[in-house]
């Protein structure tokens, strides 16, 4: 935090960025107080992350930690400092200014600024050195930065926040690797065209769940009414829904408010939703069984700032050692949540469909030790949920059938983009008591007699946060997990939990490598998974081939 008060206080000014969003010229660079009674956003606004560039120079480039994406530029019309986008898709491309900071004379001194360009198909980034600044100072005047021949002495505080990684997510304290981003790329080409794609290829039946986009009365009207009917039909059926329907309803109304808050996504605009649809389908397969299920459109991507560039060894893009993954982009998820109750399983090997797993995969094998089959290791090989912010998880341990949380590749949220790019999947938890800024925090069981629901695993049973081990005795079904990490209590339905595995050993790894495991969802599905239309198929996964998705299918 930058201000021109020596002590802080909540009556000192700061640097801040502002609140409006202009995607031609950026945010603009203003002074601020804290409030009294200061709320995260009051600091989040405040708070400037100083990176050096270039490396080894001893100047630093002044980043905001709310919207990553935007780094302290000049205009040459006026001489004001603005918020500029540095590391996206921008309308209009910009630049940086780098400084340097004498702690004797509290000076910010302008020392180069360097152009942004990227190239419109590989979207590789091109930072130019434009120009040399040889007696240009920040100055602060009536709440106005800009640059001048004599400027305000600041003083550099710590953020109140804890933003960094936590010990949990890097138990080994990995170095922080100097190797490039990785390019940003884009699925999307435009949020408006995507939309309305999706809109009219949804069929007549199901079509009035998706008049609006986001939260909206009308379609939360009428979301409840079909799956009112949904209920109806399937236990006419012979059959019955996993849960009671308020809990689908309950969760389809949070994945729909969810909008961007944080400029942090290379081709996100701050304030689109990240959830544009959720509906329910109910169509009957050949043995006139019907398959209910819950549709979820969505970017893939939280939003709060999502910690890339703080993550230290993100995994590699490409050939290791040349670039890793420290931008996201939009997805372009549709994602199918069964509502029916299969069964579960006994044993993770009867899911008998899932023959490529992380096991499979590396021949269950960590180093020459073989690993068993069990709740981590008999995973899905890629996602394997959804959260209730819209973004995916992915197992507990990685494809080298390690917890991925040893390998530093975890941002404070517990995910990360992988080696394609795209969105930060998540897997672990990344609850901290005291913390506001995680998928969810304290306030969500203020009240409550149960951890919140924050997510569905593939299989369809729904995943709830953990019980704190301090405060949560008295909370319903408060006790032992069983393997899969889950258990079924006061007619809920049986149900995933988030949880620490305390003192991991993991095996193939010596005991050095032993540490705290913060579980979203372990990775096998214990929900039965054979008999669900075209369970996480990567070909029959469109509105015109997957009638299931609710679309028209010649």
């Amino acid at each position: 935090m930058i201000s021109d008060a020596s002590t802080a206080s909540t009556s000192s000014n700061y640097l801040a960025i502002g609140d409006t969003y202009s995607a031609t010229t950026g945010y603009s660079a203003l002074s601020g107080t804290l409030a009294t009674a200061a709320t995260y956003k009051d600091y989040l606004t405040k708070t400037i992350q100083l990176v050096e560039y270039p490396t080894g120079s001893g100047y630093y480039r002044l980043d905001s930690h709310l919207h990553p994406n935007n780094s302290i530029d000049v205009d040459p019309t006026d001489s004001k400092l603005k918020f500029r986008n540095n590391f996206g898709k921008a309308a209009t491309t910009y630049g940086f200014v780098t400084f340097s900071y004498n702690a004797s004379t509290k000076k910010l001194k302008a020392q180069s600024r360097y152009t942004y360009s990227y190239d419109s198909s590989t979207f590789a980034a091109t930072y130019t050195l434009a120009s040399n600044y040889t007696d240009k100072y920040v100055s602060q005047a009536s709440g106005v930065y800009s640059l001048a021949s004599t400027g305000t002495d600041f003083y550099l505080f710590s953020t109140p926040l804890n933003l960094g990684i936590p010990t949990f997510m890097d138990p080994m304290a990995t170095s922080f690797v100097t190797t490039g981003a990785a390019s940003f790329i884009n699925k999307v080409s435009t949020t408006t065209a995507y939309e309305a794609q999706i809109a009219s290829g949804v069929n007549s039946t199901y079509s009035n769940q998706v008049s609006s986009k986001g939260a909206n009365e009308t379609t939360k009207a009428n979301a409840a009414a079909r799956l009112a009917l949904i209920r109806t039909a399937v236990v006419s059926n012979g059959g019955s829904l996993r849960y009671a329907p308020e809990l689908y309803t309950s969760f389809r109304n949070a994945l729909l408010a969810n909008t961007l808050v944080s400029d942090a996504i290379s081709d996100g605009t701050p304030g689109q939703n990240l959830v544009p649809y959720v509906y329910f389908t109910n169509e009957m397969d050949s043995s006139g069984v019907y398959h209910p299920f819950m549709v979820v459109v969505s970017y893939g991507n939280q939003a709060s700032p999502n910690g890339l560039k703080d993550i230290p060894s993100p995994p590699c893009s490409g050939t290791c050692g040349t670039a890793v993954t420290r931008f996201s982009n939009l997805e372009n998820y549709i994602t199918m949540i069964p509502m029916r109750d299969y069964g579960q399983v006994s044993a993770v090997t009867d899911n008998v469909t899932l023959t490529t797993n992380l096991w499979s995969d590396a021949g269950g094998l960590v180093g020459t030790t073989t690993l068993p089959k069990n709740a981590y290791t008999y995973a899905d090989i890629a996602d394997n949920g959804l959260l209730i912010d819209g973004s995916v998880m992915y197992p507990a341990f990685n494809n080298t059938l390690v917890p991925s949380h040893l390998r530093g590749e975890l941002s404070a949220s517990g995910c990360h983009v992988g080696q394609g790019g795209g969105g930060p999947h998540c897997h672990a938890d990344g609850y901290q008591s005291g913390q506001g800024l995680g998928l969810y925090n304290d306030t969500d069981y203020s009240g409550n007699s149960h951890p919140p629901l924050i997510g569905f695993g593939y299989d369809g049973i729904a995943l709830f946060g953990k019980y704190r081990t301090t405060t949560d005795s008295a909370m319903l079904g408060y006790g032992t997990l069983d393997e899969f990490g889950g258990h079924n209590h006061d007619g809920i339905g049986y149900h995933y939990h988030a949880h620490t595995v305390a003192n991991y050993q993991p095996d193939g790894l010596s005991t050095s490598f032993k540490s705290d495991m913060h579980v979203l969802m372990k990775g096998a599905y214990i929900g039965k998974i054979d008999t669900i239309p075209y369970f996480r198929s990567r070909t029959v996964n469109s509105l015109n081939t997957n009638k299931y998705m609710g679309g028209t299918v010649p």
